[in-house]
């Protein structure tokens, strides 16, 4: 005996010929597969995305849930390259100190901050005004609690191991970790 099949897009029972099956458990007519967000039919030819029961196409769903740049807020491409910040993304191009907007590259130092990404020396003079208003003492730098520790002391000249970039000194300036991170794709 045949099981009955409902569809999901308009409830009704599913008499045609076929039946197009999208996730283990949701069935449609042919003319009731769309997009959520566009309308577009959805069939053998595109791609098909399903979220909280919902389809899309390839379109929307990237633009709506997938990663996105944490500057600019537009998805990322297959072809972009990005940097990454511990748990933030960028574009290449967005990849710029907050202050003065001068892209950083991998061997750069930055800090990220919540307030943004900055360069090592903008990131110093807003910790010198912080200081200044807190009437604290000069921020406290300390290569030894690095989280990425590159076996580097100050000056040395036989860069990051780790990521094999070029020399610098990774530092702690309170709290937040100035260091390297390479391209990925």
């Amino acid at each position: 005996k045949r099981r009955l099949s409902l569809c999901v897009g308009c409830g009704a029972q599913i008499h045609d010929q076929y039946i197009l099956r999208v996730a283990p458990d949701l069935e449609w007519h042919a003319a009731c597969l769309k997009c959520a967000e566009c309308h577009q039919f959805l069939d053998e030819t595109c791609t098909c995305f399903v979220r909280d029961g919902k389809t899309y196409c390839k379109r929307d769903y990237v633009r709506l849930f997938g990663t996105k740049c944490d500057k600019c807020g537009l998805s990322f491409s297959r072809n972009d390259f990005v940097m990454r910040a511990k748990t933030k993304i960028y574009h290449i191009d967005c990849f710029r100190c907050s202050a003065c907007e001068r892209q950083l590259i991998p061997g750069d130092e930055f800090a990220l901050r919540e307030d943004g990404l900055f360069c090592k020396e903008d990131h110093e003079v807003l910790e010198k005004a912080t200081n200044s208003e807190n009437n604290n003492n000069t921020t406290n730098v300390n290569n030894n609690n690095s989280s990425h520790n590159n076996n580097n002391n100050e000056g040395s000249n036989s860069g990051c191991q780790q990521l094999n970039l070029p020399a610098f000194s990774t530092m702690r300036l309170e709290n937040v970790t100035l260091c390297c991170y390479r391209f990925s794709t």
